[in-house]
């Protein structure tokens, strides 16, 4: 969800890379009728130094998708609307989807302590967990530790490259919980937990089972749940620099850090196109019954102390759902950062529109884009 601001001293250590102006024209679906101004998101984001980007729409007057910029930049590939691209914490919602789908078969209940099914050796040595719900790892109410802080060696030096969920989680063995059980924050351990829970109940690897209940019936074609990197995937670039300069690739970063087996919390490939599919098809109940969809949109408040100024509009998470109040009204879906990659994909109840943007890109202004309410209004008038 956030940015790991731990990186950014080694990222200036490893890179003296320049960045790219070059930017590319996209290629929208431009028989929509609101092409013109679905095209302000792709413009508004390369006008902020967007290396690529990946835009659709799904809205009742059809699909719209459109990309800008470049996939790679150093062999000028043009950015296309079916590149791949990391989705980061966009992955929690085929997660809680799958979990609660799990539950629909009785194979489960979000209520029962996650101690039920994961052994001591693991949940005991991990501060909070023997007294934490699937619930509260679904919502981030656990208060168990979040893992992000104890891996930017691991990324650097490459010793965690494809590190399954159960060898993440070792990194926060028998340290102490970020908070008290119920009061937590955000953490993706939650959902490694949550991951080594779909093994268990499943016999199956949760890359695997989420691909059953979610990716193949839904016939999403570019939507990868797996350690293994598709084509036409794109490069990341990443800089701290205010102006938006000195963008460097970090693709490397993202391949050693993220991409492990049962990495649900952050770790699938997706177009913009797939995502905003998925989002559409969860949040118009085309996939969970009447209850788990009641129990997908339980929400807790988020803490505006713990959210960046310019995420105060964040006001609830639900179950790997957050719930936004924007000028155009509440928006359900989920942020996704992860290094160089960033997007958001969101669904607007009242106007029945869905929307999802990929970026290939981490800067301050870029982000600063993303993050801002007045972006989404770009969708309407």
């Amino acid at each position: 969800m956030k940015k790991l601001k731990f990186i950014t001293a080694l990222i200036v250590a490893f890179f003296l890379v320049n960045s790219c102006d070059n930017e590319s024209p996209s290629n929208p679906s431009d028989v929509h009728p609101n092409a013109e101004k679905y095209q302000r998101i792709v413009d508004r984001f390369m006008q902020a130094g967007a290396v690529g980007v990946n835009v659709a729409v799904i809205s009742p007057e059809g699909v719209w998708t459109g990309a800008g910029g470049l996939a790679d930049r150093e062999k000028n590939i043009l950015m296309k609307t079916d590149h791949r691209l990391r989705i980061g914490s966009m992955t929690k919602m085929f997660a809680s989807t799958t979990i609660l789908k799990l539950q629909e078969e009785g194979l489960l209940s979000i209520k029962d302590k996650i101690n039920k099914y994961l052994p001591n050796s693991i949940i005991g040595h991990i501060s909070n967990a023997n007294e934490v719900t699937i619930e509260q790892c679904l919502n981030h109410r656990s208060g168990i530790r979040n893992y992000l802080q104890d891996v930017s060696q691991g990324v650097f030096d490459g010793s965690i490259v494809n590190y399954s969920a159960e060898q993440t989680l070792q990194m926060i063995y028998d340290k102490p919980a970020d908070d008290p059980v119920g009061k937590g924050y955000y953490s993706n351990s939650n959902y490694l937990l949550l991951s080594l829970i779909i093994k268990k109940v499943t016999g199956k690897p949760a890359y695997q089972v989420i691909n059953e209940k979610i990716i193949i019936p839904l016939g999403l074609k570019n939507t990868f749940a797996s350690t293994i990197l598709p084509d036409t995937f794109t490069r990341s670039y990443y800089t701290e620099n205010a102006e938006g300069n000195d963008l460097n690739d970090v693709t490397w970063i993202d391949n050693n850090g993220i991409g492990g087996e049962g990495a649900i919390d952050g770790g699938m490939i997706s177009t913009a196109s797939d995502i905003t599919q998925f989002t559409e098809a969860l949040l118009t109940n085309k996939l969970l019954s009447p209850t788990s969809m009641q129990q997908l949109k339980t929400y807790v408040d988020n803490d505006p102390v713990r959210l960046e100024p310019e995420l105060q509009y964040n006001k609830q998470y639900g179950l790997g759902l957050m719930r936004l109040e924007t000028d155009q009204g509440e928006a359900l879906g989920h942020d996704g950062h992860v290094f160089g990659f960033g997007g958001k994909t969101y669904y607007f109840p009242k106007q029945k529109v869905t929307v999802c943007i990929l970026l290939n890109t981490w800067s301050p202004k870029v982000v600063a884009v993303l993050n801002a309410k007045e972006t989404f209004n770009l969708l309407f008038y």
